[in-house]
C-alpha cells in the first residue's frame, strides 16, 4: 500500500474516533459535529477504495500494455 493510502487510513480512523467521541460526550450541537466527522471518515474510506482500485488498474496496464 502506498504512503497516500496509509495517510488516508490514519485520517479516516482519526475522524471516525473523534466523531464517535463527540457524539457520545456532547449535547445537541455536538450531534451535528459528530455526524460531520463520521461522514468525513466515510468519505475518506470510499476515497481509499477508489485509490486502491485505480492503482491496481495502473499496475495491470503497466504489465499488459497492449491489453
Amino acid at each position: 500500500m502506498s504512503t497516500t493510502g496509509r495517510v488516508i487510513i490514519c485520517l479516516g480512523l482519526l475522524a471516525a474516533v473523534a466523531g464517535a467521541v463527540v457524539l457520545t460526550l456532547g449535547g445537541n450541537t455536538a450531534v451535528v459535529a459528530g455526524s460531520v466527522l463520521l461522514g468525513l471518515a466515510g468519505i475518506a474510506f470510499v476515497a481509499l477504495i477508489f485509490l486502491l482500485v485505480g492503482e491496481s488498474e495502473d499496475r495491470d496496464r503497466t504489465r499488459h500494455p497492449r491489453g
